[in-house]
């Protein structure tokens, strides 16, 4: 009950993400993909409604949800600490001012991760859920890399840290929603 007393609070703080973000956070010549619409505050609320009903038992864990998604549609995106800076205060200020919550009680871990692959990659159905363990979670995308090169004629050989676990995590969410799909871009050499 406590969750569907947040929708629409979350509604309200979506749109207004969503319009400070067209008006902070303008397209530039080296930001010429700053290009925001109406599609954006689709993805936030399609992946809100991914959310496992038995993890998101509290309002704070919609909540981190909510920043999660945020993060991912429009934080995704920018290029600069700066801006990803300014997004952060925008979500942050919302959530002080629609829910009363701090940044300590809404990031109860290193970063704000949900996935639905802890499980397993066979299990069905997949649950949508936090990642509150960044061992765990590397050690996992570290298993998923070796079944893939065990079976696999080209076998990859990298280094899974935290970050590019982190980057693993994006593209399965982007790819768990309905055409879903995304460019990936990269400097040469990087890996």
């Amino acid at each position: 009950e406590s969750v569907v007393g947040t929708i629409p609070k979350i509604i309200d703080s979506t749109l207004t993400v969503y319009y400070d973000v067209m008006k902070e956070l303008l397209p530039t010549p080296a930001k010429s993909h700053y290009t925001f619409n109406l599609r954006d505050i689709s993805k936030i609320i399609q992946g809100c409604c991914s959310a496992y009903v038995k993890s998101c038992k509290e309002a704070i864990d919609f909540i981190r949800l909510w920043v999660h998604e945020n993060q991912r549609v429009f934080g995704d995106r920018l290029i600069c600490t700066e801006d990803k800076e300014i997004l952060n205060k925008m979500l942050m200020d919302q959530i002080q001012e629609q829910f009363g919550y701090t940044k300590e009680e809404v990031y109860n871990a290193e970063r704000i991760i949900f996935g639905d692959y802890l499980q397993g990659i066979e299990v069905d159905p997949k649950f949508y859920v936090q990642v509150t363990d960044t061992k765990l979670f590397v050690q996992k995308i570290e298993e998923y890399l070796e079944d893939y090169n065990a079976e696999s004629k080209h076998p990859m050989n990298l280094v899974m840290f935290l970050d590019a676990c982190d980057h693993v995590s994006r593209i399965c969410r982007i790819l768990r929603q309905p055409q879903g799909h995304a460019l990936l871009l990269g400097v040469g050499g990087s890996g």
